[in-house]
């Protein structure tokens, strides 16, 4: 059984595509109405420590948004210093390379810990987590709904299409698409994307977010995304 009720995965179509932003806005958005959420990235890289806080950036942003403080090994608890799936970074660095059961027990204990719980994933769906599993077996343990952020970007009806196969195939819930990065003057066909992947996936968008210049992550920030995304805790 899925609990659409306590918290929801974001995931993406690719790497890079603003899935941090979105999360961190929704975090902010729900936290208005739910006293006591939380955000999580249970798998990160990049290209070094961010900071002595954070080894993540993505999960500075995300705490920054509710600003609230919690051990930053159940927030994140594997992070690689190298630009890459956690499975080929684990590998090039000659490191352990992620447990699924012991991400899902951070899960678990955060998801007890607090009412609502938002997940950010890492890159797409099929993205390696080990040698055997993906991300999308995560994300089937966590019993969590998904958002999925894509970009209007040449190739990403193919990419939105493959990852709602995917999801649906596995009997994941998808409670709606989110375009972001529309850019201020789009082409047609930019401009269409939306209405082609509602008609095509029957799934709703969410929202439509423009390329934001000289972005600032910020409260103003968060809080302009979320007036565009249409989705409540309860939906």
């Amino acid at each position: 059984m899925y609990n659409l009720a306590g918290g929801i995965f974001v995931t993406g179509t690719d790497t890079g595509i603003g899935k941090t932003l979105i999360t961190a806005s929704l975090a902010w958005k729900f936290s208005k109405s739910i006293r006591k959420i939380c955000v999580m990235k249970p798998f990160a890289t990049g290209n070094s420590m961010y900071s002595k806080k954070f080894n993540s950036k993505d999960v500075a942003i995300l705490t920054k948004a509710i600003k609230f403080e919690e051990k930053q090994e159940n927030l994140n608890p594997y992070f690689y210093p190298l630009p890459c799936s956690p499975f080929m970074a684990s590998s090039l660095l000659n490191l352990q390379p992620p447990s699924i059961g012991f991400a899902i027990k951070k899960f678990k204990f955060l998801q007890k810990k607090y009412d609502y719980l938002l997940v950010e994933g890492i890159g797409g769906l099929m993205v390696p987590i080990n040698s055997r599993y993906t991300l999308l077996d995560f994300i089937k343990l966590t019993k969590l709904g998904v958002i999925i952020v894509a970009t209007p970007k040449l190739g990403t009806f193919n990419h939105i299409l493959l990852s709602v196969k995917n999801c649906r195939s596995n009997g994941i819930p998808i409670k709606g698409i989110v375009v972001n990065k529309m850019p201020s003057h789009p082409t047609l066909i930019e401009a269409k994307i939306p209405t082609f992947i509602q008609e095509f996936t029957k799934l709703p968008i969410l929202g439509i977010i423009p390329t934001i210049n000289n972005l600032k992550i910020n409260e103003s920030t968060f809080s302009k995304i979320a007036k565009l995304i249409d989705i409540t805790p309860s939906n």
